[in-house]
């Protein structure tokens, strides 16, 4: 018998959601910004190794204002 095992992907995406009047929730405005390869904001979503993708957002991790998401 096969051991069944999740699905794993190597690379994802790192998205932070920005809260600019400083509330998160539904009804209030929220801006999106993408992180690259090494770290630094970019205009397009893309693609990160899944190991480094989460060191960013760990480091991102307890910012005021702000959501860290790896897709």
């Amino acid at each position: 018998m096969a051991a069944s095992s999740a699905p794993s992907c190597e690379i994802r995406r790192v998205v932070v959601h920005f809260y600019p009047a400083g509330l998160k929730g539904g009804a209030h405005p929220c801006e999106q910004q993408f992180f690259g390869r090494r770290g630094k904001p970019v205009k397009k979503m893309r693609f990160v190794p899944a190991e480094k993708a989460f060191s960013i957002a760990k480091a991102m991790q307890g910012t005021k204002g702000c959501t860290v998401s790896v897709i």
